[in-house]
């Protein structure tokens, strides 16, 4: 599989990457046994790019993760999140909106606990999960992520955007202001702002863009049908189609689509090998999405 480099860091991504913290949580969640045969599969076929988070299901994501990759520590990228404080708060209501800590003592914690799940070190890319302004703006826990490269416990930190807490203007006071390595954010045909000037922005800056979501989930099946032209007569299917064109902006490094299965695995790993969208494809694709639901 190909692979590009994430902006201007050492470290490079193959086009298509797994987001650990699918496979454990949400629908897509599995069992152990079945994580670990996907992560296999994955390593099989040449993914290089493997995401956890530490807020999901007591951090097995990163524990899962791990173990995957321990043997093939030199050939993949490994990144995981933190921000997220899961601590139980007994007195809390059932289905409490989870909280935020940006405190650098919190973050120091969050990174120890996360190396111990992983069992390896550095991680190399350490991303601020839906940063508020406040956590963009916090020169202590940016001093603290610094000197965390400087340890040698991370390589490079960068931030996970919306929806929701923290997306366009956070993502671009952290590639402005705080000179992040990257930049995570949901792009797709159906969902292009802010990902489309973040791209911009992560080209001027030197940044390199995850990208969230390529496959569009929410388009509706009218629009999907309206996107059939690009799997008709090509010999690909419309999912490496819909990665492809997360794919075009050169500003992206990888993309973090879900992945149903082995053999869905497979299929999008294989986009990696397909043509990009022509300017005709792009220019369609454009007056669909400024058509909106008409």
């Amino acid at each position: 599989m190909r692979r590009r480099r994430i902006g201007s860091t050492d470290l490079e991504a193959s086009e298509v990457g797994l987001a650990v913290w699918s496979l454990v949580a949400g629908e897509g969640a599995r069992s152990d046994e079945a994580a670990a045969g996907v992560l296999g599969a994955a390593l099989d076929l040449g993914v290089a790019y493997f995401e956890a988070t530490d807020s999901d299901d007591g951090g097995r994501a990163e524990e899962l993760l791990g173990q995957a990759v321990r043997g093939h520590r030199d050939e993949v990228t490994v990144a995981t999140t933190f921000g997220y404080d899961t601590t139980p708060r007994p007195w809390e209501p059932a289905g409490a909106e989870p909280r935020h800590d940006w405190s650098a003592a919190f973050a120091a914690r969050a990174l120890d606990r996360s190396l111990r799940r992983l069992r390896l070190e550095p991680i190399d890319l350490w991303l601020l999960h839906h940063p508020t302004m406040d956590a963009i703006s916090s020169d202590e826990l940016f001093e603290l992520l610094e000197a965390q490269v400087g340890k040698g416990k991370i390589r490079h930190y960068g931030v996970v955007l919306g929806p929701g807490p923290g997306w366009g203007d956070e993502g671009a006071a952290a590639l402005q202001e705080r000179r992040v390595a990257a930049v995570e954010t949901v792009y797709n045909v159906a969902e292009q702002s802010p990902g489309r000037d973040l791209a911009a922005l992560a080209t001027e800056t030197g940044a390199g863009l995850v990208v969230r979501d390529p496959l569009a989930p929410r388009l509706e099946a009218a629009g999907r049908a309206r996107l059939g032209f690009l799997e008709r007569d090509r010999g690909q299917t419309l999912d490496q189609a819909l990665l492809r064109f997360a794919l075009a902006d050169p500003a992206v490094a990888t993309t973090l689509p879900p992945v149903r299965d082995r053999d869905h695995l497979a299929e999008l790993a294989g986009a990696a090998d397909l043509d990009p969208p022509t300017p005709e494809d792009l220019d369609l694709i454009a007056e669909l999405h400024a058509g909106g639901s008409r």
